[in-house]
C-alpha cells in the first residue's frame, strides 16, 4: 500500500492516503476557519504576538491556539520568530479583515463542510442527497439578514479573487451599458466600469442584496454611470443593456432554470447585444481541472451543475443564443464565454 500510495503523482492526493483524517486535506479548512473566526491575524502586532498575548487578545485558552498557529506557520500563513512570537506572512493577509487580499468571510464560512456531511451520510443510507433547491437557498438568504450579509461578502471576496481580470478581457469595445446580473453588490462591475469610462452599468440582484449594495458598494466611485435594480431573474429582466454578464450564475441551477434565466435575458437584450457567461467550463477530457470537483460541490450544495462547451451549447440554444467565442479569465481556470442571439428575438419571447 505504501508504496503504491508514494507513486501518486498529485501531492494532495498522495498526503490524504497517507494521513487520511489527520492530513492537511482533512484539517486546513478548520484550521482556517478558527483563526479567520478569532481575529488571530488581525490581533498580532507588527512586530509579533506571544501565544499567551494573541490567547487574552482574542479570548482563546494559549495552549490550542499555540498548536493551531504552529500548524498555520508550517502551512506558510504565519512565521515564528526566535522569541516564540506569531505575525501573519503575506499569504496570512487573507485572514484580516481589512486586508486587500481578505478571505477572512470566506475561511470562516463551513456551510460546504456541514452540506459534504449529510451528503455523505444520505449516500451510506441509500438516500437522494439533500442538496437545497436554488430557490429554498436564496429564499433563506433573503429571510435571514446577517445569513445574507455574510454570504455576499463572500460572493465579493470571490468576485474579486477569481474575476478580477474580466475588465481586461477585449469583450468592451463597442458596447453602452453593461447589466451584471446576480452581480452581488457590484465587485465585478465596478471594476468594468472603472477600467471602461467610457460605459453605463446596471446591477441587477435580489432586493436585500440591492439594498445592501445602496448602504456600501464598490460601486460608490461610479454611481454616477451605474444603476441599482431589484427583481428576480425568472420574473424578468430590466431593457437596455448591450452587454449582459453572468458571473457563476448559472451553475447553481439546473439546465432547465439556466436557461430560463438566459431566455429573460434574451428578451432584456438590446438589439444587437450579447450575453457573457463566466463560469468553470469541465474538460471533455480526463486531466484534472477544478471545474470536476466545483461540479460536485454545486450538486451538494445547490442541485445545480458545472458543464462542459457542448452541454453549454444545449443550454444556449434552449434559449435561442449561439456561442460565438471563448477567452481564459486570467489564471482562474474560468472562462468567459460570449453568446449572441441566434436570430431575431420575436415580440413577447
Amino acid at each position: 500500500m505504501e508504496q503504491l500510495v508514494h507513486g501518486v503523482p498529485d501531492p494532495v492526493v498522495r498526503e490524504f492516503l497517507l494521513m487520511a483524517d489527520d492530513s492537511i486535506v482533512a484539517v486546513l479548512p478548520f484550521t482556517l476557519a478558527i483563526a479567520a473566526r478569532l481575529g488571530v491575524a488581525d490581533a498580532c502586532a507588527p512586530e509579533g504576538s506571544a501565544p499567551g498575548e494573541l490567547a487574552a487578545a482574542v479570548g482563546f485558552a494559549a495552549e490550542p491556539l499555540t498548536s493551531l498557529l504552529n500548524a498555520l506557520t508550517g502551512a506558510g500563513f504565519f512565521t515564528r520568530d526566535e522569541h516564540g512570537r506569531f505575525a501573519p506572512t503575506e499569504l496570512g493577509e487573507v485572514l484580516k479583515a481589512g486586508s486587500a487580499l481578505s478571505m477572512r468571510a470566506t475561511l470562516s464560512n463551513l456551510d460546504s463542510c456541514r452540506a459534504w456531511l449529510r451528503a455523505a451520510d444520505a449516500a451510506a443510507q441509500l438516500r437522494p442527497l439533500p442538496a437545497a433547491a436554488g430557490e429554498s437557498f436564496f429564499t433563506d438568504q433573503d429571510t435571514r439578514t446577517t445569513t445574507d450579509a455574510a454570504f455576499n461578502t463572500r460572493m465579493k471576496e470571490r468576485a474579486r479573487r477569481l474575476y478580477g481580470s474580466l475588465a481586461e478581457l477585449p469583450v468592451w469595445d463597442g458596447a453602452h451599458t453593461v447589466m451584471d446580473i446576480g452581480g452581488g453588490t457590484g465587485t465585478v462591475l465596478a471594476a468594468i466600469l472603472t477600467a471602461r469610462p467610457q460605459l453605463r452599468g446596471v446591477l441587477f440582484d435580489r432586493r436585500s442584496v440591492i439594498d445592501l449594495a445602496a448602504v456600501d458598494s464598490p460601486l460608490d466611485p461610479v454611481r454616477d454611470r451605474c444603476t441599482l435594480v431589484a427583481g428576480d431573474f425568472f420574473d424578468g429582466l430590466p431593457g437596455g443593456a448591450d452587454v449582459q454578464v453572468l458571473g457563476s450564475v448559472l451553475h447553481d441551477w439546473d439546465d432547465e432554470k439556466a436557461a430560463g434565466i438566459l431566455r429573460a435575458g434574451v428578451r432584456a437584450l438590446a438589439p444587437g447585444g450579447r450575453i457573457l457567461v463566466c463560469e468553470l467550463v469541465v474538460p471533455e477530457t480526463a486531466e484534472p481541472h477544478p471545474a470536476r470537483w466545483s461540479d460536485l460541490g454545486m450538486l451538494v450544495l445547490l442541485g445545480g451543475r458545472e458543464r462542459t462547451l457542448p452541454e453549454f451549447d444545449t443550454v444556449f440554444a434552449a434559449a435561442g443564443l449561439v456561442r460565438t467565442r471563448v477567452l481564459p479569465v486570467g489564471e482562474s481556470g474560468f472562462s468567459l464565454i460570449e453568446t449572441r442571439p441566434a436570430g431575431p428575438v420575436p415580440a413577447g419571447a
